[in-house]
């Protein structure tokens, strides 16, 4: 509860600020959570811990209807599994590169996912092996082969999920600068992961693929995950809890 009081108070001393500058405009986003994370004073990291006092914060700009990363966790099999998926799913999308394949489609439980004309692809939950399958099938829906998840590393992968802060803001552009005003958030209170296993068949959940390759530097021509993560719709944001509130 004192986190919880805290998270609150701190929201409010942010909004009253109306808007503020974004301190990272030149990310693909404009900054919005980056800003709001250095206002809260948070120390960017990749750790696999929540955000802030035990919270997870996701923002996104007011009136998007964008999907909203939750997690991202590269499959458990095969070893290696993103650059498999580029190397024999992907194709050439840059001319200049004629050698580097790409991978970019979204796969949902609802549905068959068509890529690149060439294949289909859907994700399936088999709660009896405690996976959850990414399946690759023919044009005609004829299984090829499976690739998967163990519900234990999705669990660890999710774990910083368990409370959650959604924040909103506007946005503006002064003199080609983008500014932020944090004006409404939302509190998410123990992710279910039977809820989050529901909301995959259900087609609420889409694993979102965007596996690239890098063109230069140290790392040239190995494999880049540019964000596959599992994503959602903010409105159903509150099926994945126990509770929420708005703030």
């Amino acid at each position: 509860m004192k986190n919880l009081n805290r998270i609150k108070k701190d929201f409010e001393r942010i909004k009253k600020k109306g808007f503020v500058k974004s301190t990272r405009p030149n990310n693909k986003d404009g900054g919005i959570g980056n800003t709001y994370e250095d206002l809260l004073g948070v120390i960017e990291n990749n750790l696999k811990e929540a955000d802030y006092l035990g919270f997870e914060i996701k923002s996104k700009r007011k009136n998007n209807s964008s999907y909203i990363s939750l997690f991202s966790k590269s499959p458990s099999f095969p070893k290696g599994a993103n650059s498999y998926l580029r190397e024999k799913y992907g194709e050439v999308r840059d001319p200049s590169h004629p050698d580097r394949k790409k991978l970019n489609t979204s796969v949902f439980g609802n549905r068959y996912t068509t890529v690149y004309g060439k294949y289909k692809m859907k994700l399936e939950i088999n709660y009896n092996e405690k996976r959850l399958y990414l399946n690759i099938y023919s044009l005609d829906e004829k299984l090829i082969e499976n690739i998967y998840w163990t519900f234990e590393d999705l669990k660890k992968a999710s774990s910083k999920m368990k409370d959650l802060m959604l924040v909103f803001a506007e946005t503006k552009k002064i003199k080609d600068e983008t500014f932020f005003h944090y004006n409404n958030a939302e509190i998410y209170k123990n992710f279910l992961f039977e809820k989050f296993l529901k909301s995959i068949e259900n087609g609420s959940i889409m694993f979102d693929i965007r596996i690239g390759v890098y063109n230069s530097g140290k790392n040239v021509g190995k494999t880049h995950d540019h964000g596959s993560a599992f994503r959602i719709k903010k409105e159903d944001f509150k099926n994945l809890y126990e509770k929420y509130e708005k703030i």
